[in-house]
């Protein structure tokens, strides 16, 4: 039947030749012309005034889906589904690929939405909504607009504290939603459907939540009209106050030593030429603020470094910084403040952040790409050609002799290490860089920025999706598959350390394999929490003092005992794999990836690395506690 239905949608037959099909597999008449009638309407979008509709619950829900442009839903199985799972049967166009667990389904759906900019779809099982907490935490730091649906028990036999019961499921969820509703009217499944989609897609994004019972899912007969989700949309331009604008843009080319800084709002609005544009104008240094994306190329001289986990450079010279569409870097994201002296001018379209914690100088509450075609357009209006070039260009001359002094410095400072086995992190990502599509996507979740240095992050070439500003560990495989699923055409290498990949994702690779998701996954494995243990170090009270510095021990980080075999693991999913241990394997391994994925499947590189102490020097910390439970025992048993 799913042959036939999926020739019928993809008219490689007529409806008549269909109807027959249906016909010989045993349906009766009736059923062969509601089936054949439903998917005939199902082949076409719904006109501007709707389609009116009598299905199942689940059937309606499908519909809705359908006419919001989504064609794939990310999930888990569950008994409460089946209404919903009979609605996919009759719609190959809509696909459910299904995780083993929710938290990975909900990382899935997460890369999905971070690669398109468009609200994903993710369907667990209600009594499952705490498991998909820990990475829906990661999509809501992110903003990321995800319609996370949930089935129920029978709403006939509530209250009773009973099996999958609690008393309000949707309390758990106001934390990491914009908005949440518990579908009790099968009239309205459509309605809050569309205005779901519509909250969490309106800048800024988020997840939302909305909670189905299994009786109004497999309720028969429900009329509804089906409308094209853009009839709901919420087309939003925010134009910045002009006044503001002249204000910002007299501070940046009176400024001495003016700094940008790039949050997630510059991606998200697809605004990065007219960044780029104002940052060469100026010859003002960016700095990469605390952000899912990068958004401003790494390789460009006037890329100051990171401001978020990081400390740009020349921050201290800084005297007008201008904050564009992310967090305020100060501690709380492991960074210092802009300089009190500093002049400051805070743009976002999430204005409620502005100006919270650092008094602001300019506040523009408005959208990033409407921000920055003003800010352009107000710069070149208030100063002559003749004097932007001369402001910009000491600066640009200045940002290429300091770029070209910390590539030296890179490239000596990695020679030591080069050949090393265990291998060293600029190594690795030196041959990632080198043997991977120009315009491939990676998707980290690490500890370590190195690897960005090496690889070439720039406009049409190289992005990065990730890593989450949640940094909830247990995201990167399952974004990765979202984001392949998103874009197939284009290359996806997930580069996960060990202890996040044993943080929960070991059921990806299940999915992966399952669905035929060709990306590469290189483990990199120092089989070490390394900054894990480097941060508990800086804090342990035993080894900041010189008396009882001896009796520091490492007792949570080390991850080699027992030794896991990743290349094995994922050998047991039907995934190819390999270890490498050194450069020149690493190399080999990688071609042998490629080649792979080019052939539709994914691929596993675990990749051996050296340990970093807290100077970045190579260590090998391999002590942790003896502990066990077997020896305690006074009964063998």
């Amino acid at each position: 039947m799913r042959e036939l239905l999926h020739q019928f949608m993809n008219r490689q037959i007529s409806r008549r030749s269909f109807g027959k099909g249906l016909a010989a597999l045993g349906l009766s008449a009736a059923a062969v012309e509601s089936v054949v009638h439903d998917l005939a309407l199902a082949q076409q979008p719904p006109p501007a005034e709707g389609v009116p509709f009598t299905g199942t619950g689940a059937e309606v829900l499908a519909e809705t889906l359908q006419a919001a442009g989504v064609r794939h839903v990310f999930g888990t199985s569950a008994t409460g589904m089946s209404a919903f799972f009979d609605a996919l049967t009759l719609r190959p166009d809509l696909q459910m690929i299904i995780a083993l667990a929710e938290s990975q389904a909900t990382s899935m759906a997460h890369g999905h939405e971070l690669a398109t900019g468009r609200t994903s779809v993710l369907l667990v099982p209600g009594v499952a909504v705490p498991s998909t907490m820990n990475n829906l935490y990661n999509a809501w730091k992110d903003r990321s607009s995800i319609l996370v649906l949930a089935d129920g028990t029978s709403n006939y036999l509530e209250g009773r504290n009973g099996f999958q019961q609690m008393d309000n499921w949707l309390e758990s969820m106001v934390a990491f939603t914009k908005w949440r509703w518990e579908l009790r009217n099968e009239r309205q499944i459509a309605e809050m459907i569309r205005r779901a989609i519509k909250v969490s897609a309106t800048p800024p994004g988020g997840p939302v939540h909305v909670r189905m019972s299994l009786d109004l899912l497999g309720m028969k007969n429900v009329k509804q009209t089906i409308y094209p989700q853009s009839r709901f949309s919420v087309p939003l331009e925010m134009r910045p106050k002009p006044e503001l604008i002249e204000q910002a843009a007299r501070l940046l080319i009176e400024a001495r030593s003016p700094m940008l800084c790039a949050g997630a709002e510059v991606t998200r609005a697809g605004a990065g030429d007219e960044l780029l544009s104002l940052a060469e104008v100026l010859g003002a240094q960016v700095a990469q603020g605390y952000s899912v994306y990068n958004d401003f190329p790494f390789r460009h001289p006037l890329f100051a470094g990171f401001y978020g986990l990081g400390v740009p450079r020349d921050l201290v010279k800084t005297d007008v910084f201008v904050n564009l569409g992310g967090p305020m870097p100060d501690p709380t994201v492991f960074s210092p403040p802009p300089p009190r002296t500093a002049k400051l001018v805070h743009a976002r379209i999430e204005f409620g952040e502005i100006g919270n914690t650092y008094p602001t100088d300019v506040a523009i509450a408005a959208g990033m790409k409407e921000t920055l075609v003003a800010l352009n357009d107000a710069v070149r209006g208030l100063a002559t050609a003749g004097r932007l070039q001369q402001i910009a260009a000491g600066r640009l001359a200045a940002a290429r002799a300091a770029q070209a002094a910390a590539d030296a410095r890179r490239e000596a400072d990695a020679k030591a290490y080069w050949d090393a086995s265990p291998m060293s992190w600029p190594r690795v990502s030196a041959e990632l860089d080198r043997q991977l599509e120009p315009d491939a996507i990676i998707v980290p979740e690490l500890d370590y920025r190195s690897p960005f240095y090496w690889l070439d992050l720039d406009r049409g070439k190289k992005r990065l999706i990730g890593q989450t500003t949640g940094f909830a560990l247990g995201w990167g495989i399952g974004a990765a598959l979202g984001v392949k699923v998103a874009l197939p055409d284009k290359q996806v290498v997930c580069m996960v350390g060990d202890g996040a990949l044993l943080f929960g994702q070991v059921e990806a690779l299940w999915t992966a394999a399952r669905y035929e998701i060709p990306v590469i996954i290189v483990v990199m494995n120092n089989r070490s929490y390394d900054n894990e243990r480097n941060r508990i170090q800086n804090n342990s009270p035993l080894l900041s003092s010189q008396d009882t510095r001896d009796l520091w021990k490492d007792v949570s980080c080390y991850l080699g005992n027992p030794l896991v075999d990743f290349a094995g693991l994922a050998r047991s999913f039907a995934i190819p794999a390999e270890r490498a241990e050194d450069p020149a394997g690493f190399r080999k391994a990688l071609k042998r990836a490629i080649a792979v994925t080019r052939e539709g499947r994914p691929y596993l590189i675990d990749a051996m690395l050296m340990q970093l102490d807290r100077r970045g020097v190579r260590t090998e910390q391999t002590w942790h506690p003896q502990i066990s439970i077997a020896a305690s025992r006074t009964r063998k048993v």
